[in-house]
């Protein structure tokens, strides 16, 4: 037998094709589990331009953790996020919801008598200032004060004419 041929034949190269082809398929993989089917039930409360978050003005600096928690608790609402009843008070949800707890299961038939403008108009509420009171350690905002976007929502239903939030437990929350 003769020696070997050190010679190899010439390896092809993938068409480029091939190589279009087979880089589909690898990205369609690694990229096919981003888009999964999990609803996003509220944005994430970010500021915007022209945005007057609660906390903008250092006057009412005092108020601000107590509007912050009327501001979330407006925005879940307008959201669908049940999330929201968090922020309420065990009686301010009894009245307003039907029972301790009903809130969770009453946002959705509370949000579906609120007209569609109510709704646009609440995920762009800010909530600038309140005022002390009615008793110490409380703080009111009444609806007037909210501040608005677009055109204002109608008071009503779990939209009431004046909020009032009391600390509890280190904490604010909707009292009435």
């Amino acid at each position: 037998m003769g020696p070997r041929s050190a010679v190899r034949p010439a390896a092809r190269r993938p068409s480029a094709r091939f190589r279009a082809a087979a880089l589909a398929v690898l990205l369609g993989t690694a990229l096919g589990g981003c888009g999964g089917e999990e609803e996003i039930t509220m944005p994430p409360l970010t500021p915007e331009p022209g945005d007057e978050r609660p906390g903008t003005v250092a006057a009412a600096a005092p108020t601000r953790a107590a509007r912050v928690v009327l501001y979330k608790y407006l925005r879940g609402v307008a959201a669908g996020d049940a999330g929201a009843c968090a922020h309420l008070a065990p009686a301010y949800e009894r009245a307003t919801f039907g029972g301790v707890g009903a809130c969770r299961t009453g946002l959705a038939r509370a949000r579906s008598a609120l007209r569609p403008q109510d709704l646009t108009a609440l995920r762009g509420v800010t909530v600038p200032t309140a005022t002390a009171g009615p008793e110490d350690g409380e703080v009111t905002v009444q609806f007037e004060e909210l501040r608005w976007k677009t055109a204002p929502a109608r008071p009503g239903g779990v939209l009431a004419s004046s909020f009032t939030l009391r600390r509890s437990g280190g904490r604010w929350l909707v009292t009435a």
